[in-house]
């Protein structure tokens, strides 16, 4: 699945939803006492399976180990903090993988700059809402911070214990948006989705 990842990485560069070096996605099979996370500092629209890192979950800590040659020399995303809140408890079923996408797509960025609240655009938008339950904003963070982590876990409603979360994707105001789903496609969905309305909305003016 890190291939698939890969290809994500890649549609969301083409669709202008990061610049080379920025957005970053996490991959967790439940049961499994480790995941898998972009590294930083490396071009996205051409990233390789061998290049992720290995986190390795110790209770409330984490712990990087050695994947590859290659990957042994990157470092992790900074945003490991969001990554590791939301994967180091996830579901409840031996099937469940978890993957954590943080892209920032231009519609939905700009919305949240000018102060639409992106979870009540399912008010009108029923393609939205019947696919992808939207969260509250984050306000201003700092980027690569536990605050921001923090912040981001509180509007999912991440249930530290259990890992259920009671929406699919949160906008980071300044900052893009972080999707979950089962698989990276499904979360890369909610994102399009999600984008899709936030263009349609600016685009009427009527906000």
């Amino acid at each position: 699945m890190l291939e698939t990842i890969c290809d994500v990485m890649k549609a969301g560069y083409e669709r202008n939803w990061s610049t080379s070096r920025d957005s970053n996605v996490s991959i967790r099979h439940y049961g499994r006492d480790y995941f898998f996370i972009t590294p930083t500092g490396v071009r996205k629209q051409t990233m390789q399976p061998d290049q992720f890192k290995k986190i390795q979950v110790l209770g409330s800590n984490w712990m990087e180990m050695e994947y590859t040659p290659i990957s042994r020399n990157l470092k992790p995303s900074g945003e490991l903090p969001l990554h590791f809140g939301l994967q180091k408890n996830m579901g409840q079923h031996s099937d469940d993988t978890r993957v954590v996408v943080h892209l920032h797509p231009t519609y939905t960025v700009a919305a949240m700059h000018a102060g639409i609240e992106l979870a009540d655009l399912v008010k009108d938008f029923p393609e939205l809402s019947r696919y992808t339950r939207v969260a509250k904003n984050v306000g201003d963070q700092p980027p690569i911070s536990q605050e921001l982590a923090d912040a981001c876990h509180q509007q999912l409603e991440l249930d530290p214990y259990s890992g259920h979360v009671n929406y699919d994707i949160v906008g980071l105001k300044g900052h893009g948006v972080v999707a979950l789903a089962h698989s990276p496609w499904r979360a890369y969905e909610h994102i399009e989705r999600l984008e899709h309305i936030c263009k349609i909305v600016l685009v009427s003016g009527n906000y």
